[in-house]
């Protein structure tokens, strides 16, 4: 198989990479970015024959197309704001899709373009990281073993055990992170989507050890815009997802959001327009002395359904604890790019069937996404409780 990433350069998709490399029915990689010098460092970095590297903007759809008509499969690692411009391209080049996620609103443009997709003959599957992404397919284990869904709670837990130099380093991508701090979330009450303001819905919860007790808010994610249809059919009246960030991270962060530097808005500094965001997004990305090594974080992914079988109330339990730092990466980018990688197999392979637009709880087999998964040492584990 042949598989390109778009943002091929960036963080989130390095995980995705080494894991591509290490597959041996993948034969070619195509890393794809406009910044030729960043690609240039990552294939020196990955050092595999099968890479190749292209420099193109994703805004140029006839470019992208033509690099991708060779390709069963892409996966945007770029920003979610690319999304439907690396879609435009695969409907051109007639290349399968999927992305580490977007928000909300993205979410749901992305679900419109289904006949599109179908026309074409090729599949498309939004939001393939761990949040969007795992918790989808940890949803669907537990929603195909019940006649009736009602409610769906995602829980996503995050920490950082390392002592001192690492608080503020983000687990996924910063400006995705400055938008769920900003935006306002959604849940979906009672059959109908309630719009409601950021670091809403708290709700402390005892995890585990190393976890503890932590709080978690509502954020704005795909997952409470795509499950209301995916289990339409079903019942569906309650979807929820709630986010625990480290401590120290979050606290840092919304000091600094508070304080305006999450605005978009430009303002004038010596006579230059920038938006604060910007700006601290760029401080970030080459502020001196950063710190290296690999952070002590890790990831407990927790889905709580409950519906009904043969006429009796059920509620099901799945979660895996991502704890794992391997090629070096922190948990955080590990956890994002990887799961990519195994969607994107799974459709250049031809083990999804379906062609149009989906969701991953709508089309992917769980058994193989879960030998995969185990491939890097990450365990699945449910329980059901059932209402006498």
């Amino acid at each position: 198989m042949k598989a390109a990433i778009t943002g091929g350069a960036g963080r989130q998709s390095l995980s995705a990479i080494y894991d591509f490399v290490e597959t041996s029915d993948v034969e070619k990689i195509l890393l794809i970015d406009i910044n030729e010098e960043a690609l240039r460092v990552r294939k020196e970095l990955v050092n595999s024959p099968k890479i190749e590297t292209k420099v193109i903007d994703l805004k140029d759809t006839a470019a992208l197309a033509e690099a991708l008509a060779d390709y069963d499969v892409v996966i945007n690692g770029s920003s979610h704001v690319f999304n439907m411009d690396v879609m435009n391209a695969c409907l051109e080049s007639k290349t399968n899709y999927t992305d580490f996620g977007g928000l909300f609103h993205w979410a749901v443009e992305q679900m419109g373009r289904d006949e599109d997709f179908r026309k074409a003959g090729i599949t498309g599957i939004v939001g393939s990281g761990s949040a969007p992404g795992i918790v989808n397919v940890l949803t669907k284990y537990a929603t195909d073993r019940l006649d009736t869904v009602e409610d769906i709670l995602i829980l996503d837990a995050i920490i950082n055990r390392s002592a001192t130099g690492y608080g503020f380093v983000p687990p996924y991508a910063l400006n995705t992170i400055i938008e769920e701090f900003t935006m306002n979330n959604f849940e979906y009450k009672d059959g109908k989507h309630v719009e409601l303001p950021p670091f809403s819905g708290k709700m402390t919860v005892d995890f585990p050890e190393p976890y503890g007790t932590l709080n978690l808010y509502n954020m704005i994610h795909s997952e409470v815009a795509t499950m209301p249809i995916a289990y339409k059919d079903k019942g569906i009246k309650n979807v929820a997802f709630k986010l625990a960030l480290p401590t120290l991270f979050e606290e840092r962060l919304r000091f600094l959001i508070e304080n305006g530097l999450g605005s978009e808005e430009k303002i004038n500094v010596k006579g230059v327009e920038i938006a604060p965001r910007d700006f601290l997004l760029e401080v970030f990305e080459t502020k001196p002395g950063a710190k290296t090594g690999t952070p002590d974080d890790m990831k407990l992914l927790r889905v709580i359904v409950t519906g009904t079988k043969d006429g009796k109330k059920c509620t099901y339990e799945v979660e895996t604890d991502l704890h794992h730092h391997p090629w070096g990466l922190s948990n955080g980018h590990f956890s994002v790019g990887f799961p990519g990688a195994i969607t994107a197999k799974m459709l250049a392979r031809g083990q999804v069937k379906e062609k149009g637009f989906f969701t991953g709880e709508q089309v992917l087999d769980t058994n193989i996404y879960f030998r995969e998964l185990e491939k890097r040492d990450v365990h699945v584990f449910s329980k059901v409780t059932e209402e006498l």
